[in-house]
């Protein structure tokens, strides 16, 4: 009898969420048009330098992300894991969240590993995974740190390594493991899993692994 009174108590909440999506989408939709608007205006400004219209390409790129951004977030634990949802290419989703990372940090990322392949989950919601082990990374390591972002592809996995020299677990600024906490939980509920390492060669600093689940009938590519 309760498993058959769970199933409206599901869809009302399925249905409120969707309310809520719609309104946040519908809020931000207008400032974001009008940060495009005025993209295209500068550009169209006589002697623009070619450097500001790479900052401009930089804006636009930033800007079309929010929509499913936050779309991601507000669908964690409704649709996120639903049969049919698009798999994503680990090398294209992990270029943009670096590409987005360099933005704002002032540190060295170093990248390894090979060509990857795709995995379970939506681009958006793997982007904002990678996004948030990035940031608690950056956090760590300062503004003049590194970080090391590696790539293994498994046969039924492919991880993503990211590592600092930072002052290790622990020793990180408050607040900053708060995006690890809900990675780890939307990693788990796609089959996957958010493991926590200190680095053996150094001995400091920390090392964060995104294992994210191979999509069924798509192999490991050689690297």
């Amino acid at each position: 009898m309760a498993v058959g009174m769970r199933r409206p108590a599901d869809h009302v909440v399925h249905e409120l969420l969707q309310d809520r999506l719609q309104v946040v989408l519908h809020e931000v939709r207008q400032p974001l048009a009008a940060v495009l608007a005025l993209v295209e205006a500068a550009r169209s400004v006589d002697g623009v330098p070619a450097e500001v219209l790479v900052h401009l390409d930089r804006i636009v790129e930033q800007v079309l992300e929010v929509p499913e951004a936050a779309r991601s977030v507000l669908r964690a634990g409704v649709h996120d894991t639903v049969p049919g949802d698009p798999c994503t290419d680990v090398e294209e989703v992990l270029d943009s969240a670096l590409a987005a990372s360099r933005l704002t940090w002032a540190g060295t990322f170093m990248r390894r590993g090979g060509a990857a392949g795709l995995v379970l989950g939506s681009r958006a919601v793997i982007r904002r995974c990678m996004l948030n082990v990035l940031d608690n990374a950056v956090r760590a390591t300062g503004p003049h740190g590194r970080v090391v972002v590696t790539v293994a592809s498994e046969r039924a996995a492919i991880d993503v390594a990211v590592e600092d020299d930072g002052p290790g677990f622990g020793g990180i600024p408050a607040g900053s493991g708060i995006g690890l906490a809900v990675t780890r939980t939307v990693l788990e509920s796609l089959g996957g899993a958010l493991l926590l390492h200190q680095p053996v060669a150094t001995g400091a600093g920390a090392r964060v692994v995104l294992r994210l689940p191979r999509a069924s009938g798509y192999p490991a590519r050689a690297g």
